[in-house]
């Protein structure tokens, strides 16, 4: 620009000049063109300053003031119009970036120059990212308030990316604009609260959609966040457990030849070399008291190779802390409502495990030494009891097996036994097909041929009515290994296609005694409702059997919980009876009420006694 220089040898020289500063800066953050009228005021000592830093779109910022350096003093008065606010960055950098956001209102920059504050008010419109939390959040107008050392948030509206809110309140503190210290708290309403989509240098990730309080307190170099409250729907916390880094074996389950020293279970053994610590400037340290329930799915990856993985919804008070260079701890009771195992077996076959509700896993710091008790199972819907030769009575007879997995021990060191269930049979049935599969080894055989071909493992030896059966073992065999793969397949298929995580549909086809030609073809569907209120389950097919009283399957069971927690519900069903065994009537309709309650007394279970005693007390 243009600088004027008058009297320069007289008692009272003028100064004044007429500057335009492209790409002007403040803090780093852009202030478009600065346009200044400047001129030095030699009675007052100061120099006057007269300016417009004008950015595109329309943003503009009016400055007008004084800078004294006889006094050693600034007061400049700053008239925001829509002026950007990524200077705000170099603040706030230890735990905020990508600032895009507008800023209107009338700020002062005033005091001695060693000194500065900042004081006025002014409305922010636009976002901001949380690094530690990799959430970005909007603010829609609302006021904050400079006061001399201080930046306040008084009830501010917070907005994530899906239009839910959180009230922003607490302070930025500093010394003349430097040495930032901030001790922020926020009262979320679903609100997204974490959100990362990869490991990283971590083992976990998820979504965290979050009701409760977040605290956020920290100084540069330091950020300590605390939260409190409730996880909400489509919340998901994903934990490696095959990380190399933590863990010398990816297999949870080692199969073994029969007769191995070795256990179902293998020994996971830990890798003794810790990990170094990574050279990260800022230290994150987050912890956490959550109040868990189905709505947030808890995600383990057991193998990266086959893609195995568990994915858990239950309920439990869980206390979480982690350290960005150090561990991650939890501590707490974990109680399953429902969940799935995707099993890889032997590379080969892969089986879709269900968690049974009731199991539980108990934190007591170190996950991977966290104590598991936890049941799932896989379900066969029509499995043939020819194949164990009981007799010519069972020849035409199927049933429902569940294929049990009992897992104990720790992810450290975890034990998994298999077992069998047969709910649809009597108790006298189901004992003498019991009394064949008395042998630990011999059960865990027939559950691993079960899970492979789904069939029963031909009993040669029992006692047959010495028939010779029209179709070769191996031939059943290969159609029904066969029928279970293409099963298998369709089930792939449609779980990529609907991608819901509220219903599952599947297929399935069951051969029978002739392979094919007594097959079974049905289609499964299970779903959950009202808010995980109402449960549906179905098997809709048909039967190629001659020997049914009628081709079509129909069978469907559906429960609404009453209570949230499932202690009182109805239960409406319907079951298809010559399915398993043939009665006089086709099917078996029933409406029921389910009451559950845990005890550990037996006075526990009268509930007016404690209203008796709670009066006594009070």
């Amino acid at each position: 620009g243009n600088a004027r220089v008058a009297g320069v040898f007289s008692d009272k020289p003028q100064l004044a000049a007429n500057l335009r500063v492209s790409d002007f800066k403040f803090e780093s953050g852009r202030m478009g063109t600065l346009f200044a009228n400047v001129d030095y005021d030699f009675d007052e000592g100061n120099i006057n300053i007269d300016a417009v830093a004008q950015d595109e779109d329309g943003r503009h910022t009016d400055i007008n003031g004084y800078v004294s350096p006889k006094h050693n003093y600034i007061d400049l008065g700053i008239d925001a119009h829509r002026t950007r606010a990524e200077f705000m960055e170099s603040f706030c950098g230890s735990f905020m970036d990508n600032v895009d956001a507008d800023i209107n209102g009338k700020v002062n920059v005033v005091g001695p120059l060693n000194n500065i504050n900042l004081v006025g008010k002014a409305a922010v419109n636009g976002s901001m990212r949380m690094t530690a939390l990799n959430t970005t959040y909007w603010l829609r107008g609302d006021s904050v308030t400079f006061i001399p050392d201080e930046i306040i948030f008084n009830g501010n509206t917070i907005y994530d990316h899906n239009g839910n809110t959180g009230i922003l309140t607490g302070s930025l503190h500093h010394q003349h604009l430097t040495n930032l210290s901030y001790d922020l708290n926020i009262k979320t309403r679903n609100l997204l609260a974490y959100d990362t989509k990869t490991f990283g240098d971590n083992t976990f990730y998820g979504t965290a959609y979050f009701t409760g309080d977040c605290s956020i307190k920290g100084r540069s170099g330091e950020v300590v966040i605390d939260v409190d409250g409730t996880p909400e729907k489509n919340s998901m916390l994903v934990y490696n457990v095959s990380d190399q880094g933590s863990i010398g074996s990816n297999d949870f389950i080692k199969w073994t030849k029969n007769g191995d020293a070795a256990s179902d279970s293998s020994y996971v053994a830990r890798d003794e070399k810790e990990a170094e610590t990574d050279d990260i400037s800022t230290n994150i340290r987050l912890n956490f008291l959550i109040n868990c329930n189905p709505d947030v799915t808890l995600k383990l990856l057991m193998d990266l190779q086959t893609g195995d993985y568990i994915t858990l919804n239950g309920d439990g008070m869980l206390r979480a802390s982690y350290f960005n260079k150090g561990a991650f701890q939890m501590f707490g009771n974990y109680t399953v409502d429902h969940g799935v195992y995707k099993l890889t077996i032997q590379n080969i076959l892969k089986k879709d495990f269900d968690f049974v509700k009731g199991g539980t896993i108990t934190f007591g710091g170190d996950p991977y030494n966290a104590v598991l008790d936890l049941k799932a199972q896989y379900v066969l819907n029509s499995v043939s009891l020819a194949d164990l030769n009981i007799g010519r009575s069972f020849t035409n007879n199927n049933v429902r097996v569940n294929c049990v997995m009992n897992i104990t021990g720790s992810p450290y060191a975890p034990k998994v036994d298999f077992d069998l269930d047969m709910p649809s049979l009597s108790n006298d049935v189901k004992q003498m097909v019991y009394s064949l599969l008395n042998a630990e080894e011999e059960k865990k055989q027939q559950v691993l041929y079960l899970l492979a071909v789904g069939r029963f493992y031909a009993q040669n030896n029992n006692n047959a009515d010495g028939s010779t059966p029209q179709y070769s073992q191996t031939s059943l065999a290969m159609q029904s290994f066969l029928s279970g793969t293409i099963s298998q397949q369709i089930n792939t298929v449609l779980s990529n296609v609907i991608n819901n995580n509220n219903w599952n549909f599947g297929a399935n086809i069951s051969t029978g005694t002739e392979g094919f030609n007594n097959a079974e073809y049905e289609g499964l569907l299970s779903g959950r409702l009202l808010n995980n209120r109402l449960l549906i389950n179905g098997q809709f097919g048909y039967r190629d059997n001659d020997n049914a009283t009628t081709s079509f399957i129909g069978d469907f069971d559906i429960k609404y919980l009453l209570f949230p927690n499932g202690n009182l519900a109805i239960n409406v069903y319907n079951k298809t009876n010559d399915r398993y065994f043939t009665r006089n009537s086709l099917n078996t309709q029933g409406l029921g009420i389910i009451m559950k309650k845990d005890f550990k007394r037996i006075s526990d279970l009268f509930f007016w006694r404690k209203r008796n005693k709670a009066k006594e007390a009070k």
